[in-house]
């Protein structure tokens, strides 16, 4: 039921994200993932284990081997709000900070509840608690889950954080919100409702290259309630996620539930790691696994009309893991590709493609990528090539026939095809046809010198032209005078 009612109010077509895949081998055993955050040289994972109820932490060249590092990075203290446990952590890096640029926002358990606190540190391994910051809702009986923050710039903080209403336990009332500062993080307030949904039970925000704020949630399985999938949604402004979130990891089976999610940028730059704490079908031992996102995704292309008689163009596809070094990127129809003249990489969400359009077959064109690793995405259909309209024009449409005047007309077509060009009068009866006949593409020129089908001079008066080829049916008004 909770599945239910979490895609109901997500109802809709979700956006298109990548894809994680899982990777082989165990990042960390006995271990729950809390959060995941750039050092020099690598990566620096804060977890904790199911024995302790503090943060420990390890430290990786490439993101997939760790070694544990010495020593307790938060530890509980007697008396505290953090006296029981602390059961989940989230940080974020601000050089300019006082008191180090490490800030974190950690849940403390003691007797009387659940507590948001906070710590800083230097090197991210020496933490000092702020022992003036807590935050709790509902007098400390609201559960709180995955606190996560993400730095704006210019002392702006959004945290995020999953509570529930602070009734009887209960998966079903657990809801995101958000909370703002404009002090470094020193102080929040506003604290907003997100996403009124339930089925989220761990989340984490990372920041694309285009400063889109992605949150990653951790979501029971369709069928049931073990939380099994990842689904990702995105916020321009990092205050409404308004699109649906879309599935990008599940883990397959009822028996493998995620308990720990946690996602950074990986060695390579244009791909992203997600860390997650599993069973993977281990009854007693949790184990932290990663996840990459292999595979490039296009969601976007322009421009998506284009002509024949169009020379060399640039066209810019948008969407994400896309490798600096590009194999290739084609726009292929069914009678072929477009001559590509060159594939420009602009980040790891966009590139440009120079193609000629000139004299190719008419149609829809799909476009492929593929990276240097031969991992591919298609996006079908997304360039229409046609021809342009054709145009009429009317040299002398007031002429005077008995005086050697005459009209001329132009008709400019793109594609080949019949021609008709017809002279009638106001109340549509017949006067003269100037032409019906195939030609080809270009402009094709004739004469009208006023006079009948008959061979007669027309009388004077107001007169309509029409004219009908590929792409053009136009009426124009001629006015003959004797």
């Amino acid at each position: 039921m909770i599945a239910v009612v979490l895609w109901t109010v997500w109802a809709g077509a979700a956006f298109c994200a990548p894809a994680f895949d899982l990777e082989n081998g165990v990042r960390l055993s006995s271990a729950s993932v809390h959060c995941v955050t750039p050092i020099a040289g690598g990566y620096r994972m804060y977890f904790s284990t199911p024995s302790a109820y503090d943060v420990f932490s390890a430290s990786s060249v490439d993101g997939l081997d760790w070694t544990i590092e010495p020593g307790v990075r938060l530890s509980t203290r007697a008396a505290f709000l953090d006296a029981s446990s602390i059961t989940s952590m989230g940080l974020y890096y601000d050089a300019a900070l006082a008191g180090g640029p490490y800030h974190a926002y950690y849940v403390g358990v003691n007797t009387n509840g659940q507590a948001l606190l906070s710590a800083k540190s230097a090197d991210g391994l020496a933490w000092t608690k702020d022992s003036a910051f807590s935050i709790t809702f509902n007098g400390g009986a609201a559960r709180l889950r995955s606190p996560k923050a993400y730095y704006a710039g210019a002392g702006k903080v959004h945290l995020y954080y999953i509570r529930d209403s602070g009734s009887a336990p209960d998966p079903a009332a657990y809801r995101i919100y958000g909370m703002q500062s404009a002090d470094n993080g020193a102080t929040f307030s506003g604290e907003t409702l997100l996403l009124d949904t339930t089925g989220a039970y761990q989340l984490d925000v990372s920041t694309l290259t285009d400063g889109t704020l992605r949150m990653f949630l951790a979501a029971p399985d369709v069928a049931g309630s073990t939380i099994t999938r990842v689904l990702a949604a995105d916020s321009a402004t990092g205050s409404s996620f308004l699109s649906p979130p879309a599935l990008v990891f599940s883990t397959g089976a009822a028996a493998n539930e995620l308990s720990g999610i946690a996602v950074t940028r990986s060695t390579e730059t244009f791909r992203w790691r997600l860390y997650l704490t599993s069973r993977l079908n281990s009854d007693a031992t949790t184990y932290v696994y990663s996840a990459l996102t292999n595979s490039p995704v296009i969601t976007g292309f322009s421009p998506n009309l284009a002509y024949i008689d169009d020379g060399a163009t640039d066209f810019t596809a948008t969407g994400e893991v896309f490798s600096p070094l590009l194999a290739s990127a084609d726009l292929f129809g069914s009678a072929g590709n477009l001559t590509r003249l060159s594939v420009t990489p602009l980040s790891d969400m966009a590139f440009r493609i120079r193609a000629v359009p000139t004299g190719a077959p008419l149609g829809l064109y799909s476009l492929i990528v593929t990276n240097p690793d031969n991992r591919s995405a298609v996006m079908a259909n997304v360039l229409n090539l046609d021809y342009r309209p054709g145009f009429t024009r009317l040299t002398d449409n007031l002429f005077r026939p008995l005086k050697g005047g005459q009209t001329k007309v132009d008709v400019t077509i793109y594609f080949p095809g019949v021609i008709t060009a017809t002279v009638y009068t106001l109340n549509g009866g017949l006067v003269k046809r100037l032409h019906n006949g195939p030609a080809p593409a270009g402009t094709l020129t004739f004469f009208w010198t006023g006079a009948t089908d008959s061979g007669k001079i027309a009388a004077s008066g107001l007169y309509l032209l029409r004219v009908t080829g590929p792409k053009l049916k136009e009426t124009q008004k001629i006015v003959l005078i004797k």
